[in-house]
């Protein structure tokens, strides 16, 4: 069969804890759960991505969400995604994503 044949549409995501040797601050730790996902399926757009990014922050009660062009090595167009914490009074990253190169 061709290659396009065989083609299966995933979904993978994992949450698992990360240690990093952070400066600590109010928007950094030594010791978090990072989120990853990787969707695969043909016509995906970064308005997907955006979508699928702002429904998962929704979830979790976070709605003021901002998108900036990022620069990431293996994805283009790249995006980090910032939210605006009210305690802190200002806008912070809450995460990173892009679009992987075919």
């Amino acid at each position: 069969l061709p290659p396009q044949e065989k083609f299966t549409p995933v979904k993978y995501f994992s949450i698992d804890r990360v240690f990093r040797n952070e400066s600590l601050d109010a928007t950094h730790l030594a010791e978090f759960h990072q989120v990853e996902g990787v969707v695969a399926d043909r016509g995906l757009t970064l308005g997907h991505l955006m979508g699928t990014l702002r429904q998962f922050f929704n979830k979790m009660g976070i709605s003021q969400l901002r998108f900036k062009p990022a620069y990431n090595p293996y994805t283009e167009p790249s995006m980090e995604v910032f939210s605006y914490h009210e305690g802190l009074k200002k806008w912070v990253e809450v995460g990173n994503s892009g679009v992987f190169r075919p």
